[in-house]
């Protein structure tokens, strides 16, 4: 049987003034086939944007508020109830962080704005997944679960553990606050977190996703990178090959939670709705430490797993921007972190999770090679 033919929908758009972002929404929604095939009225809506943490727009850490606040408009326009919800990990995920992360990111002033809800309900559900899960049953939103419908609206960025943080991985914020943390213990390796995402994606269906690529992040985001002027809105009902077509664009491969997906017949043919003009590619500069990632491709299980922690980039502290806050031990889900004027690392538990360099809001963490590794490779500067 021959695999039905997905839609990619692209539109260009150079900046967040309201105006033409509420031009480009309506245009992606369109070419995606109307927000009424897929929305009803009455339903109440999630939007999920990547919310990491409490940073201005401007930073290009999250999902930009002008975006969300349009497509809300266009959900009120149908008689639906959306709801903006995230919650996001490390000490962020109290009741106090979440309403600072909703403040500093402009989720509140959307909300007022628009008078609806902020979802500040942290209520947990346990869920199964299927066997090719690495975990067998996750603890989500409460909220997220139940909801009529969820529109996924991710930040492209670049990702200092998984390479990419898009479509698919935007979905991993379901997971309530520091239980993200404790599931980056249990799975540490790159496949099997891959697996995991596609299984959260597979279980919470999301019936369309638009993605911000205005201005994404390039270098070591998800928190840590440069913001990256991108140009385009992008929108599927398939996240899997949206972020496939977007890793195209931003020259940007080895990501397992593609390599996942295709493996699995999840990303098939997909035609693309533009806008009739040429679209092309902007390469991101990718997470610099993942260049040392490939022993575990290339050798044994017994031999890859002793050499590649030896060669693994760990974080550095810098004590010229540490403010001491200890977000850094408190997001730590390896408990590898103490503090001794900066923090100080335990190398031997560390799982290079990097969940320290994500939170820290005062980039005061680097990733920084081993002695080993800078001999065999020489330094990321």
């Amino acid at each position: 049987m021959a695999k039905k033919i997905k839609e990619v929908a692209i539109t260009a758009c150079d900046d967040y003034s309201q105006v033409k972002v509420d031009a480009a929404v309506n245009r992606i929604l369109e070419r995606a086939g109307g927000l009424e095939s897929c929305i009803r009225p009455g339903m109440r809506v999630a939007l999920k944007p990547n919310l990491v943490m409490g940073k201005d727009p401007a930073a290009a850490v999250t999902t930009h508020p002008a975006i969300v606040e349009s497509v809300a408009k266009a959900v009120m326009d149908i008689g639906a109830v959306p709801f903006i919800v995230d919650s996001p990990g490390g000490p962020s995920a109290n009741a106090t962080g979440l309403r600072m992360v909703y403040k500093k990111t402009g989720m509140t002033s959307v909300a007022e704005r628009l008078g609806i809800e902020l979802c500040h309900d942290t209520t947990e559900v346990e869920i199964a997944l299927t066997d090719q899960s690495p975990i067998r049953k996750v603890a989500l939103l409460k909220v997220i679960h139940e909801a009529d419908a969820i529109i996924n609206l991710p930040k492209v960025k670049t990702h200092a553990q998984t390479g990419y943080t898009g479509a698919v991985k935007n979905l991993y914020g379901a997971i309530p606050g520091m239980r993200k943390a404790e599931y980056h213990f249990r799975v540490q390796e790159r496949k099997p977190f891959g697996q995991l995402l596609v299984e959260l994606n597979l279980a919470l269906r999301p019936v369309l996703t638009i993605m911000d690529g205005v201005i994404g992040m390039e270098g070591d985001g998800p928190t840590a990178g440069e913001p990256k002027p991108f140009g385009y809105l992008l929108a599927s009902r398939c996240p899997f090959t949206l972020d496939n077509y977007v890793l195209s664009l931003i020259r940007i491969d080895d990501i397992e939670m593609d390599r996942v997906a295709q493996a699995r017949g999840l990303i098939g043919p997909f035609r693309l709705v533009d806008d009739g003009k040429e679209i092309r590619p902007v390469p991101f500069r990718p997470a610099a430490h993942r260049r040392v990632n490939f022993v575990e491709n290339y050798l044994p299980a017994f031999l890859a797993r002793p050499i590649s922690r030896s060669l693994r980039p760990l974080p550095a502290f810098l004590p010229q921007k540490c403010v001491r806050c200890r977000i850094c031990l408190q997001s730590c889900p390896a408990d590898a972190l103490t503090m001794e004027g900066i923090p100080r690392l335990d190398k031997e538990k560390c799982i290079g999770c990097l969940c320290c360099q994500e939170m820290c809001p005062e980039r005061a963490v680097e990733v920084r090679r081993s002695g080993i590794g800078r001999l065999l490779f020489g330094s990321f500067h």
